[in-house]
C-alpha cells in the first residue's frame, strides 16, 4: 500500500513567521459586552511585590486576549479588617475597613491594600504605553507611584489602541496637554502660538509625531479617545509635520465609540467595588447586567449550561435536566471569580447578601449560573488567575456567538 500523499508547502511565497500575524479585524460594532470580576485579595496571598505584579498581569493579558471589556475588582470581606494592615491605620479597632483603608500611606500600599494594587497595575496595563509617562513628570498618566515599582515586568497587552507610531487607525487614544490659548500646551513655534489664539481647543498628544487639536477645552493630563474624520490616513503618512498634525480634523469621543460604532476591541475599563454586591449595584450599565456567572468547584460543568447550539448531539443526551442552560443571547454578561476561598464566603461576608438571607450553602442564588469550570482537575486547587483564563476560553465560543445576533 502507498504512502499518505503529503502536500507540499508553496515554494513561491515563504511563510513569515517573524512578525505576529493574528491582528485583531473589527467585525460590526457591538454594543453587549464582557465584564469580569475579581476579588482583590489574590493579591494579599502574594509576598514579594514583584510576584503581586506579575499576578495582575497575568489577569490583565487574559483580559487582552479575550477582549474582556470591564473588570470590577472588589473586596471579598468588605467589614473584618485583614491582620496584615498596621494597627496605625486602623486606630486600634476605632476605624471601619473602609476608612482604613483609605488612610494607608503610598508606600504601604503594595502590601496592606490589595485591591487599590490590583486596580492600579491593571489601569497601568491597560493604558497605551506611549500615554502612561512623559518627560514632563506633570504630562504624566502615571506619576511614580510605588504601585508601580515593578512593572517593567509586566507582560505587553498590544490590544488594537496600543498603537505605534507608524499605524493608522480612524481611532487613537491620547492625552490633552492643555487648552490652545494656552502657551505652556501648543507647540514651540511662535506660528503656532499665533494660530491657537484664533481657534480655541485643547492640544492632545497621541503618538504622533506632534500633538493634534480638537475643537473642544478639556483640561490638562486627561484621557481621551480621539475620531478622525477622514477614515483614511493622510498621504504624507507616517510622517508629518507640525502643521499637518494641527490641520487634522479630529474629535473627542466616548471611548465606548471604537466598540459600538466599528467593533473595535478597545481595551478594557476597569473600576473598584466595595464588596460583591456593589459589583452588582455600581453598575455603569443602566440596566445592569442581564447575565452572571459565578464560578465554584461546586457548580454544574461549563458544558452542561452552554446553549444547544454550542454543543455536541452527545453532550445533548446527557445533560442533566435540572439545569438551566444559558440563554442565546445576552447584552452584558458579568463573570465572578472569588479569592482563595472562593466565592461562597464573600457572598456570605457581604452586608447586603446577609440581608437578603444569602449564606455560603445558598451563594448561587446570587448568580443567574454557577459554574465548575474544570472537572476532574488533578490539582487541589485551581488558582484564581488559572481560573480567569480557563473561564474566559470556555466562554469564547459563546461570547462569539453574539456576533451572529440578528443575522
Amino acid at each position: 500500500m502507498p504512502p499518505p500523499a503529503v502536500s507540499k508547502p508553496s515554494q513561491s511565497a515563504p511563510l513569515e513567521t517573524s512578525k505576529p500575524s493574528a491582528l485583531f479585524k473589527p467585525r460590526k460594532g457591538r454594543d453587549w459586552t464582557l465584564s469580569m470580576a475579581v476579588a482583590g485579595s489574590i493579591i494579599a496571598n502574594v509576598v514579594k511585590p514583584d510576584h503581586k505584579t506579575l499576578l495582575a498581569g497575568r489577569i490583565a493579558r487574559a483580559a487582552a486576549v479575550f477582549c474582556v471589556d470591564e473588570i470590577i475588582v472588589f473586596d471579598d470581606d468588605p467589614t473584618n479588617i485583614p491582620n496584615y494592615i498596621d494597627p496605625i491605620y486602623t486606630n486600634k479597632g476605632k476605624k471601619t475597613k473602609a476608612q482604613a483603608l483609605d488612610s494607608i500611606a503610598e508606600h504601604d500600599e503594595p502590601w496592606q491594600n490589595p485591591d487599590q494594587f490590583l486596580y492600579h497595575v491593571l489601569s497601568y496595563a491597560e493604558c497605551p504605553p506611549h500615554l502612561r509617562a512623559d518627560q514632563n513628570p506633570g504630562l504624566s498618566l502615571f506619576p511614580q507611584h510605588q504601585n508601580l515599582k515593578w512593572v517593567g515586568m509586566l507582560p505587553s497587552l498590544d490590544m488594537p489602541h496600543h498603537l505605534k507610531s507608524h499605524e493608522w487607525c480612524r481611532f487613537r487614544e491620547g492625552v490633552t496637554l492643555g487648552p490652545t490659548s494656552d502657551a505652556r500646551s501648543t507647540p514651540s513655534s511662535k506660528k503656532s502660538k499665533d494660530k491657537s489664539k484664533q481657534q480655541p481647543g485643547t492640544y492632545v498628544k497621541c503618538g504622533l509625531p506632534y500633538p493634534v487639536r480638537i475643537a473642544t477645552e478639556v483640561p490638562p493630563v486627561m484621557r481621551v479617545t480621539l475620531r478622525f474624520t477622514d477614515p483614511e490616513p493622510p498621504k504624507s503618512w507616517p510622517h508629518l509635520s507640525q502643521q499637518e498634525c494641527e490641520a487634522l480634523k479630529v474629535e473627542a469621543v466616548a471611548p465606548t465609540v471604537p466598540r459600538q460604532e466599528e467593533g473595535y476591541y478597545w481595551g478594557y475599563q476597569i473600576r473598584r467595588a466595595g464588596s460583591l454586591s456593589e459589583v452588582f449595584t455600581a453598575s455603569e450599565f443602566k440596566d445592569g447586567y442581564d447575565l452572571s456567572i459565578g464560578t465554584s468547584e461546586r457548580g454544574a460543568p461549563l458544558k452542561a449550561i452552554l446553549p444547544d447550539h454550542l454543543v455536541s448531539k452527545q453532550i445533548k443526551k446527557t445533560r442533566d435536566p435540572n439545569v438551566a442552560q444559558l440563554p442565546s443571547e445576552f447584552n452584558h454578561l458579568l463573570i465572578v471569580f472569588g479569592g482563595v476561598a472562593g466565592l461562597e464566603p464573600a457572598v456570605a461576608a457581604d452586608p447586603e447578601f446577609k440581608r437578603v438571607g444569602l449564606t455560603k450553602e445558598t451563594a448561587h442564588e446570587a448568580f443567574d449560573a454557577w459554574v465548575n469550570l474544570v472537572q476532574g482537575q488533578g490539582s487541589r486547587t485551581i488558582r484564581t488567575e488559572e481560573a480567569v483564563e480557563f473561564g474566559l476560553f470556555g466562554l469564547k465560543d459563546y461570547v462569539e456567538s453574539m456576533y451572529d445576533r440578528g443575522t
